[in-house]
């Protein structure tokens, strides 16, 4: 039979509880502040989601980088040492040069492990609508997938994962080229929260400004009700930066609300978040489409 490994990056922001019952495979990525290089695993061993978030609050910028081809290898290779295939579940193309690292990595890794299979699959998720992605093939694979088949269903089915951003910080979004000082200043002001999604090639894109951050909790809720396919999988994954109680707040409304299954909670990590700041809330779940 048959023997491979799922691997991902720590993007995909899942618990290490989940990714330790379910024996994903997850490669580190690196962030810098304040001039120090840290390198953020599930475990937050560097430096916990907490602390960076107040660094951030503090005006202490942070900054990312891809996974290097060399990381891949590292990680890689013990696992084609085994006798073992992989498929790589990466990072979206449309966020990051990842995809196309992890795909220099491979071709490398083919002139020594001939024999083996290495498959990169880009997720056009982040954060954990990548982790859910994630989560469900794993239990795909469960059900007996092969690694061909697996790689299939993840690319038929990775536009059904709907991902839902509340974002607190607009100095962040202006940061990364989104909305313009003036807005982010007047939005600020206005107590303005835009809700964003990811569209088809995987970009954050913004769809709504709201006011206040429970008209942003209904308008999620909502498009869950509107679009989830809980008769297919009704897992849905709740995550938060340094926002715990917003991430309750929403699990109880979705809980009353919704017939919904599984939810687990996650933290948005450091290489997510030094793009989107405190106070993002984000609701990932299966659906008809995204929109």
């Amino acid at each position: 039979m048959q023997q491979y490994e799922i691997y991902t990056d720590t993007t995909s922001d899942l618990p290490p509880k989940v990714i330790d019952s379910l024996g994903i495979k997850v490669i580190p990525m690196d962030f810098e502040m304040d001039g120090k290089v840290y390198t953020h695993y599930p475990d937050e061993r560097e430096l916990d989601s907490k602390t960076f978030y107040k660094m951030t609050k503090e005006g202490v910028v942070a900054t990312t980088t891809q996974i290097t081809p060399a990381r891949f290898i590292e990680y890689f290779t013990p696992t084609l040492e085994e006798g073992k295939d992989i498929l790589y579940i990466c990072f979206s193309s449309g966020l990051s040069g990842t995809y196309s690292s992890s795909k220099v990595a491979i071709q490398n890794l083919k002139e020594d492990y001939p024999d083996r299979k290495i498959m990169s699959v880009d997720s056009l998720c982040a954060s954990s609508a990548e982790g859910l992605l994630v989560y469900l093939a794993v239990k795909e694979k469960e059900k007996g997938k092969t690694l061909e088949q697996l790689y299939d269903w993840v690319e038929e089915n990775r536009l059904h994962i709907c991902p839902w951003y509340k974002v607190d910080d607009l100095f962040h979004l202006k940061r990364g080229g989104r909305i313009s000082s003036v807005a982010a200043a007047f939005g600020t002001a206005l107590n303005i929260k835009p809700l964003l999604n990811m569209d088809d090639n995987g970009k954050l894109q913004l769809v709504e400004k709201l006011r206040g951050t429970k008209t942003c909790e209904h308008h999620m809720i909502n498009k869950v009700k509107e679009n989830c396919m809980f008769d297919k999988y009704d897992t849905i994954i709740i995550s938060n930066a340094d926002c715990e109680d917003e991430a309750l707040s929403l699990e109880k409304m979705l809980r009353k609300e919704c017939k919904v299954g599984e939810i687990i909670h996650s933290n948005i990590g450091p290489v997510i978040g030094a793009h989107s700041g405190k106070g993002t809330l984000l609701i990932s779940f299966y659906g008809k489409q995204r929109g």
